[in-house]
């Protein structure tokens, strides 16, 4: 691998994994574009950023504490969402290109991010997911598997589900980690991807030292009132990268 494309997976991964530890998410659904405009193809970003965001969502779950793996949400996760990201991988893989879906996901996320903003549209929008939860996590599934830009729904799913920043990230986090390991080893198993030795180990490592020197330092010092608007900014800024042409 070029030196160029060496130093930009480094600035990459220690750029998004910081916005990862805040929110649960951010590695994937701003590194996998970014990275796919830089020339790297689909396996080699899969191969390179999973093993990174699956080390941050082990880190916010066990920061939670009193996380309990299986709680009901977390088994739906299991249930629902692990089948899709496993049959979209195995497509997208064997296609051996990402799916399209920038744009319809970018501009939901928008319509999402406004519904959000306005206290009585936003609880329409919680009434709609906790009465299409099932549905919506298979679809979570299946896009994140085709695409690798789930986060961005996970987002909203989740936060439409809780409001304490502590249970938001540690649902978040579980159910990223949850798809990364399903996606990572759909990866290993039916492709012969080659990878730089030590950038995957290199990334990882500074992944997580991004997590305990800047991120998880930003989530604890954001105060429980101005982390949901947070989390609108973000699913916003998801919307309006995806529906940028490239």
């Amino acid at each position: 691998m070029p030196a160029h494309a060496e130093i930009e997976l480094l600035l990459v991964v220690a750029l998004f994994a910081t916005a990862q530890s805040v929110f649960g998410v951010g590695l994937l659904v701003f590194g996998t574009p970014t990275l796919l405009l830089l020339g790297f193809s689909f396996s080699e970003i899969l191969a390179y950023l999973l093993p990174c965001s699956i080390l941050i969502s082990a880190l916010q779950v066990g920061k939670a504490g009193s996380v309990r793996p299986l709680d009901t949400l977390n088994k739906q996760f299991l249930m629902f969402t692990a089948p899709g990201v496993l049959v979209g991988t195995v497509v997208i893989l064997a296609a051996g290109s990402t799916v399209s879906v920038k744009p319809i996901v970018g501009a939901m996320l928008v319509i999402t991010a406004a519904l959000r903003s306005v206290r009585r549209l936003r609880d329409g929008l919680e009434t709609f997911v906790r009465r299409h939860l099932s549905k919506l996590l298979i679809a979570l599934g299946v896009i994140h598997g085709l695409s690798n830009l789930g986060g961005g729904i996970l987002t909203v799913i989740v936060g439409s589900l809780f409001d304490n920043k502590e249970n938001v990230r540690k649902h978040i986090a579980f159910a990223y980690g949850l798809m990364a390991i399903v996606q990572l080893v759909t990866l290993v198993t039916t492709t012969d991807v080659t990878i730089t030795w030590w950038l995957w180990l290199a990334l990882p490592t500074l992944a997580a030292a991004m997590f305990f020197l800047v991120g998880q330092r930003l989530f604890e010092a954001t105060p429980q009132s101005r982390f949901q608007p947070a989390l609108t900014a973000l699913v916003l800024t998801f919307g309006l990268a995806l529906m940028i042409p490239t």
